[in-house]
């Protein structure tokens, strides 16, 4: 159901991949692979060629970001988040270096999608500022607006927690998205959408109190792999309404974090 990244599609990758020279290398020494993820990616030539690209890209964003030092952070905790992220979990088999075809092309897409994240986001001083300033943080569920998930209906949602943030974003139903791409709405307004992505945004219009919500420079669209994955606008009292594939709710902020 994904839509390829136009940039960094999974064919492009491939082929990409198909250039390396036989014994790829990927960012790091595999002789010190510690982890299933590690000698997964020191075992296949596809994996250790977008790994060592991915590593490529990150070196120039980080040369041209204004803040590097949170640029560091977020790819440290994507780069914690893969393994779990496509079902790799750690135990006592660490050292093994076969994975699921479901987990390779998993990670294939995982790494497509942070590449074409940090090659859209090389922010340089005084350019507009990241639009999920606003996002990122613990959120508390304060109003269940309507569900498109029957088993989301209960009244004992209302309270629960939830966490957001700028690399890493879950719905209510409980699908999460690593590495997702985020821009201003507006922007995610123009886009080619299909008909399912444009009814969620007539949805979260429908929900606004006030229209003017739904056009703030402050409200953002989450994509997945290419594809709209949910939309936030925050409101005048410091709520979120969150809009996505499960439910529309509304958050209210209990910490921040750093976006």
């Amino acid at each position: 159901m994904f839509r390829r990244l136009a940039a960094f599609s999974t064919v492009a990758l491939l082929l990409a991949a198909s250039a390396h020279a036989q014994d790829a290398q990927p960012s790091f020494d595999c002789a010190k692979a510690a982890t299933t993820l590690e000698h997964a990616i020191c075992a296949d030539d596809i994996l250790s060629g977008i790994d060592a690209d991915l590593a490529a890209i990150y070196t120039e964003a980080l040369a041209q970001s204004a803040d590097p030092e949170t640029l560091r952070s977020q790819q440290r905790d994507w780069a914690a988040q893969r393994a779990a992220a496509c079902g790799i979990l750690p135990g006592a088999d660490d050292d093994m270096v076969e994975i699921s075809s479901a987990a390779h092309t998993c990670l294939i897409e995982l790494y497509t999608a942070r590449m074409a994240s940090l090659a859209e986001a090389s922010p340089v001083a005084g350019e507009v500022p990241d639009p999920a300033r606003h996002l990122t943080g613990l959120w508390q569920l304060s109003d269940l607006i309507e569900a498109q998930d029957p088993s989301l209906t209960g009244s004992g949602q209302k309270g629960r927690l939830i966490r957001l943030d700028r690399h890493s974003l879950s719905t209510l139903g409980g699908a999460a998205c690593a590495g997702p791409t985020l821009q201003p709405l507006k922007d995610a307004r123009a886009r080619p959408l299909d008909a399912e992505e444009a009814a969620l945004i007539a949805q979260a219009d429908a929900a606004q109190a006030d229209a003017a919500q739904a056009n703030s420079p402050d409200a953002i669209a989450g994509f997945c792999l290419g594809r709209l994955f949910a939309l936030y606008l925050p409101g005048d009292d410091g709520s979120l309404l969150v809009a996505d594939a499960s439910a529309i709710y509304r958050l209210t902020r209990l910490s921040s974090g750093t976006p």
